[in-house]
């Protein structure tokens, strides 16, 4: 849930979990009603063993551990092959235990498998409140008490309490949870265009004269480059992990977790869908969706590796996930702060956000699925993954080793822990999923002109309303 609170402390006292933001109820958590228990047999025996007796333990059995999640690409390759391979895996989860990591099976995927009740042991990347509301995931309360790994006091506050629905944790912080928003964008485009890399936009206003001078068409009128797509990465995320960016940009809460009561159908957010809106219609929404439709030209940092898109409202992995991927491209980012309207300029805005290991219900392996979140929050493990993906966590310890210069523009994301104005974290909505998705069609329905801003926001009102009680919780 956003908080409004205006605050500024130090980057060592963020990274100690000083009271940046509180959910109302969210770190009173309880212990499930039920949770595995591991069964030790001791064996007496009154007459001593025989000299031939053979008195060798039994080899461990065999597990295998289902973990799913909705990353593809280079976690769930050359990453998972390289985790496997620690010698902290085999100390945390097991020498006996072989996981099977399975990337782009966060959506339809686990929804079936869910449903016909034969889910991983895990999963990662996916709704993660939409299965806590519904009883399909167990509580990890009672291990989280007795692991020597993950502890409350080792996270980041918004990564640690958005692990919790109603009281009880039911996901474990692991492979991703810094902070969310950034501008980046790629030098050598913005130098080309005659703009100044030294004084990067810090209102949508501003934006706009960066997109109109950044977005280029050909003599017959085809698009070549495009400025800013407000609607690419975490400029249109809207889920539990990242949030949605209107509300942290025109400072609104949209959804109240303790009331249930929605905030769409106001004047912020009709100004959004208008000031969004416009840079589809000054680039064209055909024009947008020709390139989106190109190989390698997709969102969330496809079409910046290819130098058509020359800004990205993103996160901090944005830097190390460009210079693995482009390396070339990647040396020419720099971040700045992501664009508040013109009523709060000089307002500097970040977010908290992660995500988690969960673990269902019907698993068969839930003991070691939870020893494989353990395993992704030691430091031999977060330094794979930032090598590979470019992801840091939200781990105290583990950020206070990280060279902040390691990738272009990741420095900013550090120092924007001093120096943001106002912070925000994810609103806990068990139907954010839902809202996703009837935004994403209303947002295109405002910029091609099917309806007018004050129209979508109305609709997108009566929609989350509707829902809200049809999915049993109104």
């Amino acid at each position: 849930m956003p908080t409004n609170k205006a605050i500024r402390i130090s980057r060592r006292d963020f990274l100690r979990g000083a009271s940046l933001l509180t959910a109302a109820g969210v770190l009173a958590a309880c212990a499930p009603a039920s949770q595995p228990a591991v069964q030790q047999e001791t064996q007496q025996d009154a007459q001593p063993a025989a000299a031939s007796q053979d008195t060798t333990a039994p080899a461990e059995e065999a597990i295998t551990v289902q973990y799913w999640f909705g990353w593809g690409g280079t976690y769930a390759g050359q990453t998972w092959d390289a985790l496997k391979t620690l010698d902290k895996f085999a100390e945390v989860v097991g020498e006996n235990v072989t996981v099977e990591a399975s990337g782009s099976s966060s959506g339809e995927k686990l929804l079936t498998a869910v449903a016909a009740g034969t889910p991983p042991d895990g999963s990662s990347n996916m709704s993660y409140l939409d299965y806590m509301a519904r009883g399909v995931l167990i509580p990890v309360d009672d291990w989280v008490a007795t692991s020597a790994i993950v502890k409350k006091d080792s996270y980041l506050e918004g990564s640690w309490n958005d692990g919790f629905y109603q009281g009880t944790m039911y996901g474990v912080p692991a492979n991703e949870g810094f902070l969310r928003y950034g501008f980046n964008y790629n030098t050598k485009l913005v130098e080309a265009a005659g703009l100044d890399p030294d004084n990067p936009p810090v209102t949508w206003t501003d934006a706009m004269e960066w997109n109109e001078a950044l977005t280029v068409f050909d003599d017959a009128g085809n698009l070549q480059q495009i400025g800013l797509d407000p609607y690419d990465a975490m400029g249109g995320a809207f889920n539990i992990q990242d949030g949605f960016f209107p509300s942290v940009s025109w400072d609104f809460e949209w959804f109240n977790a303790d009331t249930g009561e929605f905030n769409f159908d106001n004047e912020m957010m009709i100004e959004a869908f208008d000031v969004m809106g416009a840079f589809y219609k000054f680039i064209g929404p055909d024009n947008m969706a020709g390139m989106r439709q190109v190989e390698g030209q997709g969102t969330w940092g496809g079409s910046f590796n290819t130098e058509i898109q020359a800004t990205i409202i993103e996160g901090y992995w944005h830097p190390g996930e460009t210079i693995i991927e482009k390396p070339e491209v990647g040396q020419l980012n720099r971040t700045s702060w992501a664009p508040v309207p013109e009523h709060r300029r000089g307002d500097l805005i970040q977010e908290t956000g992660g995500h988690y290991v969960v673990i269902f219900t019907e698993s068969q392996q839930q003991e070691a699925m939870f020893r494989v979140a353990e395993f992704l929050n030691t430091n031999e493990a977060c330094d794979v993954i930032f090598a590979n993906v470019g992801w840091l966590p939200g781990l105290i310890p583990f950020l206070d080793t990280v060279d902040t210069n390691a990738y272009p523009g990741l420095q900013f994301y550090f120092d924007s822990v001093d120096q943001a104005t106002h912070w925000y974290s994810p609103a806990r909505c068990p139907i954010t999923s839902f809202c996703q998705t009837q935004m994403s069609q209303l947002r295109e329905a405002h910029y091609r002109d099917e309806m007018t801003a004050a129209e979508a926001a109305a609709e997108m009102q009566a929609r989350a309303e509707e829902e809200w009680v049809a999915a049993g919780f109104g």
